[in-house]
């Protein structure tokens, strides 16, 4: 959601004639948006900053501003009091005010560079915010604090926004929010804002992130099973495979529970990758509770799982580490081995499949399964191509074009 923000700031600066430079020495101007989910994020954001100093004292004319998360948490008059040659700053709240607000002191710049660009993932997709915020109030989660309660865009807006990248030239589209399948506006659920998504001209494939396993239901799995260009993966968090701690999370369901729905997500879409997210050293976490992890690890059968040291968003003791930062470290190693393993397993099983892959360059592209795919040769970028697969090696899957 952070790069769909940045790509976001980056077209209202093309819109007045701006382009991208990779210089700094070139730039007119310099956007720090920033995060706050972790607080290494957040170090490393006041760390940036801080090494912009150099570049504002030699081009004292540009304009230097912070956005996001971390904006929003720390405030405009603490970022300026520590770093006075920052010249605006703007909370995630207000990111979308951002053009209005900022960008119209730049100016109109000379140049004439204002085609759509895809800055992330790759030119074939496009990211499309659906929401904004968050009303859920998991407990280690800062996010409701930042960008505020959910909010949904209207169904108008986002097709508008997914049909103007399609036009531009993406071939997928990544519809994005915190608790994505969570939308609703008017009488439009969730599963029928992906029908219109769908029947949109040009769309090659149709991705979602994050979803909440509280949020998926029956005509969605209805969906899944009839629309293959609904992506046959799912980002789904599960943070912990205790029922104690996701009790202590606030995350509503139980260890159980969340296994018996990517069960009926793969009984609805056969061969359905799903990959997700787990907190370690959460406070109270005993070696059961991470033992509990593991387990869920191995039942879930992930393709991939990002893994994070718990990081305290709050000063309020209760919510301080209960283990000591060895202990969790060596929990962290555990489950990334664990992680490992079982993503090796889940590769090799594609073995001797045919994977619908579409073509970032001629050897390479992302299967629907949100695997990356290589070939020799011969790949169109931004085509789909069948790809028998013949190996895995890491985290990629090698193949032939049928």
């Amino acid at each position: 959601m952070n790069e769909a923000d940045s790509e976001n700031i980056a077209a209202a600066f093309r819109r007045r004639g701006y382009a991208l430079t990779d210089e700094i020495k070139k730039a007119d101007a310099v956007v720090v948006n920033t995060c706050t989910v972790r607080q290494k994020a957040e170090d490393k954001a006041i760390s940036q900053i801080g090494r912009l100093r150099i570049w504002k004292e030699k081009t004292p004319e540009g304009k230097l501003f912070v956005v996001g998360c971390a904006a929003q948490k720390l405030g405009g008059k603490y970022l300026k009091n520590r770093f006075p040659f920052v010249d605006e700053v703007v909370g995630a709240k207000a990111i979308e005010q951002f053009e209005d607000s900022l960008v119209a002191q730049l100016g109109p710049s000379p140049e004439t560079e204002t085609s759509h660009q895809n800055i992330y993932r790759s030119p074939q997709t496009a990211y499309v915010t659906i929401m904004r915020g968050c009303s859920h109030k998991c407990s280690y989660c800062i996010v409701p604090a930042v960008r505020g309660p959910a909010v949904f865009l209207s169904p108008d807006a986002i097709l508008k926004d997914a049909a103007e990248k399609l036009e531009a030239g993406a071939k997928e589209i990544v519809l994005l929010g915190q608790t994505v399948n969570a939308y609703r506006h008017g009488r439009t659920t969730f599963s029928e804002l992906l029908k219109k998504v769908l029947a949109l001209p040009g769309l090659g494939r149709l991705r979602f992130m994050s979803p909440h396993p509280l949020y998926f239901d029956k005509a969605f799995e209805e969906l899944l099973a009839a629309e293959p260009k609904l992506a046959r993966h799912i980002h789904l968090p599960a943070q912990s495979g205790s029922d104690k701690i996701l009790k202590a999370m606030r995350r509503g369901y139980t260890s159980g529970e969340y296994l018996d729905l990517i069960n009926r997500l793969r009984e609805a879409a056969p061969g359905l990758s799903v990959s997700t997210d787990f907190i370690v050293g959460y406070p109270g976490e005993t070696e059961k509770d991470f033992k509990d992890t593991l387990r869920l690890v191995e039942e879930g059968r992930f393709s991939l799982a990002y893994c994070f040291k718990y990081s305290p968003r709050t000063d309020k003791p209760e919510m301080a580490a209960t283990i000591s930062e060895t202990v969790m470290e060596a929990r962290l190693e555990k489950l990334l081995a664990a992680v490992k393993e079982n993503s090796r397993l889940v590769l090799n099983e594609r073995i001797g499949k045919i994977e619908e892959v579409l073509f970032e360059t001629e050897t390479y592209g992302r299967a629907s399964g949100n695997f990356a795919v290589r070939v020799k040769a011969g790949g169109t970028p931004g085509r789909m191509a069948a790809v028998l697969v013949s190996g895995a090696e890491k985290n990629t899957l090698n193949g032939k074009l049928q």
